[in-house]
């Protein structure tokens, strides 16, 4: 498992200097309507947080295919529920083609009943000897009733011998 970019109250964490790091943006304000009146609702702390695509397979005698899977922690968020968006991604050329999409309800903490999956079965076709693809997930943590950033999660790509579908 790895940890991938945190979105706190509109920052991210990443690898750098304290020196080197500008302060973040603010982060929007999202109004929810409760009842008549719309107010804007607290941010407060969480996580998102997911792993790294990995090969997966459903039984036995399953195709081959890629997974990864994203979910959130709570931190100081008044939230209990979050929609989460997980899309597969590879590498084509100098950008990223999604390949693969879930999306699911969850309360915080991962496991297999508090996240979402992106998968994709691998195409059938002759893979050159060594012949490999850059695959990565974007996760995105939509808090239920409560504002959040429009920051997205990013995990580490991996090169597997899958070809992606089309």
């Amino acid at each position: 498992m790895s940890l991938a970019v945190a979105s706190l109250v509109g920052s991210s964490c990443a690898t750098a200097s304290a020196a080197a790091l500008s302060p973040p943006a603010p982060s929007p304000v999202v109004v929810h309507q409760t009842g008549p009146e719309a107010r804007a609702a607290d941010i407060g702390l969480f996580l998102t947080d997911g792993d790294e695509v990995h090969y997966s397979t459903w039984t036995k005698n399953s195709p081959a295919a890629m997974s990864g899977h994203g979910w959130w922690i709570k931190g100081t968020t008044k939230a209990t529920k979050a929609k989460v968006t997980i899309w597969l991604e590879v590498k084509s050329g100098s950008s990223w083609r999604v390949v693969g999409q879930g999306t699911k309800t969850v309360y915080p903490g991962g496991g297999s009943a508090r996240r979402a999956t992106a998968r994709m079965v691998c195409a059938a076709g002759p893979i050159p000897a060594g012949k490999t693809y850059t695959y990565r997930t974007r996760i995105d943590v939509d808090l239920i009733g409560h504002a959040d950033s429009a920051e997205q999660a990013v995990t580490t790509p991996k090169a597997y011998p899958c070809l992606p579908t089309s």
